[in-house]
């Protein structure tokens, strides 16, 4: 895990944590991590892109907005499921047809409504942006709707590439705290406190989370990072000591389990040897070959040659 602010984008370092020290101990357990999987990170991130909403003149943190001034029209559609297939066919039908430049982005455009945007997000999250005002309309279900029924200038940012000079900026105060959003409500204040970070504030979201600072929900996030290319693509970046967690796979076993449960551990050094064997066998290969000699010894000769 990782912060991430308007830069390039940094490789994720190698990981350093040691398999001894457990972020989470609830209950006993037993986990075993096999080899190295693709890692992913859980980066901090904000957004490269500057928004003429509000301003921070002399260091003064801007008021936060009530109602946030635009000209486009925010529509909100369903960023998966049958719901976001049946909203689109529904406005292609209707000759509206949403044109995403990629899909990784999470907004897209109407042009046949110029004036308009289009945000993809989860359907809880349509619901709560409606009600925040940041967005204007959405396409939600009936009972998503009956159940959960300020925009900083991110040209601040221009100039921080590290988690120390972000916690050094003058803006945030308990007024103005520098808001998070974030699937890791545990583990996004743990690191902000272990940082000296004093006033920040978390918002929870499903999904879509990289659209959060360029909506004003957010001035940067929290979230798992592979690649990075979904974050170029909405103008966000790393900082520098923004990395939370190096996370990789993980098996994992109730040790209660393991320890009355019968054939549990078998199962488990079934499981085990066979992933040891996987990754011992990758990297290599067999080549067959069909050579014709006069003797196993020639066609050996032949082979070593």
């Amino acid at each position: 895990m990782s912060i991430l602010l308007p830069a390039n984008l940094q490789q994720c370092p190698s990981p350093s944590l040691s398999p001894s020290t457990p972020l989470f101990s609830p209950c006993p357990s037993t986990a075993f991590s096999f080899g190295r999987t693709r890692l992913r990170c859980l980066r901090l991130v904000t957004s490269c892109v500057a928004s003429v909403q509000s301003t921070v003149a002399n260091g003064s943190a801007p008021a936060p907005a009530v109602f946030v001034e635009r000209e486009q029209i925010r529509l909100g559609l369903p960023s998966k499921g049958r719901m976001a297939v049946d909203s689109i066919d529904l406005l292609k039908d209707c000759q509206l047809f949403v044109k995403q430049v990629n899909p990784r982005q999470y907004v897209a455009q109407i042009p046949q409504l110029p004036n308009t945007e289009v945000w993809f997000q989860r359907p809880k999250d349509i619901v709560r942006k409606l009600l925040s005002r940041d967005l204007d309309l959405g396409t939600v279900g009936l009972d998503t709707l009956s159940e959960y029924g300020q925009i900083p200038n991110y040209g601040i940012y221009e100039n921080i590439n590290s988690l120390k000079e972000l916690a050094e900026m003058p803006q945030w105060s308990e007024e103005r705290p520098l808001r998070v959003a974030t699937g890791f409500t545990y583990l996004g204040p743990k690191f902000m406190e272990e940082n000296g970070i004093k006033h920040v504030t978390f918002s929870t979201a499903d999904g879509a989370l990289e659209a959060a600072p360029a909506m004003g929900i957010a001035d940067c996030i929290l979230d798992i990072v592979s690649s990075g290319t979904t974050l170029k693509e909405n103008n966000l970046k790393e900082i520098e000591g923004g990395v939370v967690l190096e996370s990789q796979a993980a098996l994992v076993a109730s040790r209660r389990a393991l320890t009355e449960r019968k054939g549990a551990l078998n199962t488990v050094h079934e499981i085990l040897e066979r992933l040891e064997a996987h990754l011992k066998a990758d990297g290599q290969f067999t080549v067959v070959a069909n050579m014709r000699g006069n003797s196993a010894q020639e066609v050996a000769e032949r082979v070593l040659s």
